[in-house]
């Protein structure tokens, strides 16, 4: 984590974060020496850049909230958990914001004699991602954004937990409050895993009805499924995402009945893994987007809600709601330019309204991050948007099949499924006498 007023981002690893001293990064590139016999000249064979390695030289602090601190024993129990889990990890850089690493060695110090102090020192090694290329990992910086607001939330999110509770704030509040949030969740998870909504990612072309809500320009849409899925493979997804988000509700009541509420950390992070599981059941950006909407509008309606720990447990469900809106409108395939402008809207308005009411609280990380959040939405947003062209009204003297108006307005027939799926008519062969499609 950076110093205080430093401009700098709070560094952490897998979510556990640690104040840097200072920092070195390591790298150059990979060069292989051609020697040949009667030749004095070699040639050297550029073969990419090396692997950058990153140190670290830090500490932890007992009982910091600044630093989101809690016990130093608790806070080196879980650094070192972190540390030596397999597999890659995101690490928040200080000034490279978001890097996916992994561990290659660490030291973490331990004062016998009851220190507030404990000195690390780790190294990581930067590791590539196997999946394919998407928005999100594009210089947009979509997914950097939201994993800023994700951690600036549990920052400010375990503060305010341990505020309520030092002024008097009842687990029992936040308790019957968390499982509000909770029920709410996994009633939403349903509608994101129904069959009708999972088919929208089968792969093919199986009409317009299957085509969910964001089947960009025509019925197709990209799917996250091998070739050979078919409906009885989607039963079994969704049954495992709908497990998922009961599962990550069952942790996070189990952290609110267990977790220390001066250092509440596990409790802003089940919030942020539930919310996550939700948004990832499905298989639309656009469903995505509809039921992240829902989360942020839902108000629990009890009296323990009201209260100033249950007020801190629903600002971080929404604040994870928002930062996860983030990551699927950079999956979202705006349709036309009017399509794109629409969603800028409505995200300016759900973000905006979270940032100000962060700020209003004086949570300076949430807000700033948030903003920063917004700033790369609508970037992204605009930037795919002005390379879509505008809609038009058409008008047709008469119902007409939808293969005719294709062939009339745009000479290409195959575009008939693009004007049926935008009309939404009951029949293709009746098409509205008045239609706003694309222009040719």
């Amino acid at each position: 984590m950076a110093l205080p007023n430093s401009g700098l981002l709070p560094a952490s690893f897998r979510g556990v974060p640690f104040v840097v001293n200072n920092d070195d990064i390591g790298g150059g590139r990979r060069q292989v020496v051609h020697q040949y016999p009667g030749r004095d000249d070699p040639w050297t064979e550029d073969m990419g850049r090396e692997a950058r390695r990153f140190r670290f030289r830090g500490y932890i602090l007992d009982g910091s909230i600044r630093f989101a601190g809690g016990p130093v024993q608790l806070q080196r129990a879980l650094l070192i958990s972190a540390l030596e889990r397999s597999g890659a990890g995101t690490l928040t850089h200080p000034t490279l914001g978001i890097l996916q690493v992994c561990v290659t060695r660490f030291s973490v110090g331990q004062e016998l004699d009851a220190g507030r102090k404990s000195n690390v020192d780790i190294e990581f090694v930067e590791s590539g991602k196997r999946n394919f290329p998407s928005i999100l990992s594009s210089s947009s910086g979509l997914l950097s954004a939201a994993n800023l607001a994700k951690l600036a939330l549990v920052v400010d999110g375990v503060r305010l937990i341990a505020l309520a509770a030092a002024a008097g704030g009842r687990r029992q509040d936040m308790s019957v409050t968390a499982a509000s949030w909770s029920s709410k969740a996994i009633a939403l998870g349903s509608d994101a895993t129904s069959l009708h909504r999972l088919t929208a990612q089968l792969p093919g072309n199986y009409g317009r009805f299957s085509a969910g809500g964001n089947a960009g320009y025509s019925e197709r849409t990209s799917t996250a499924y091998p070739s050979d899925t078919t409906v009885a493979t989607l039963v079994g997804i969704a049954s495992g995402a709908r497990v998922g988000i009961a599962g990550a509700a069952q942790t996070l009541m189990a952290a609110v009945a267990t977790t220390d509420l001066a250092y509440a950390q596990d409790v802003a992070n089940a919030i942020v893994a539930m919310v996550q599981a939700l948004a990832d059941a499905c298989a639309d950006p656009a469903d995505a987007i509809r039921l992240l909407e829902q989360v942020i509008g839902y108000d629990p309606g009890r009296t323990e809600a009201g209260t100033m720990i249950g007020m801190a447990i629903g600002g971080m469900v929404r604040r994870a709601a928002a930062a996860s809106l983030v990551i699927a409108a950079g999956q979202y395939q705006p349709t036309s330019a009017n399509d794109a402008a629409v969603l800028v809207q409505r995200l300016v308005a759900l973000i905006d309204a979270e940032a100000t009411i962060a700020a209003d609280a004086g949570d300076r990380e949430t807000y700033s991050a948030l903003t920063a959040a917004l700033g790369a939405v609508v970037r992204d947003l605009r930037a795919r948007g002005a390379n879509l062209a505008q809609v038009r009204t058409f008008h047709s003297p008469r119902a007409t099949p939808a293969l005719v108006l294709a062939q009339r307005w745009y000479r290409d027939p195959s575009r008939a499924a693009q004007l049926v799926t935008q009309s939404g008519v009951p029949s293709p062969l009746f098409m509205p006498t008045d239609l706003r499609a694309l222009p040719a």
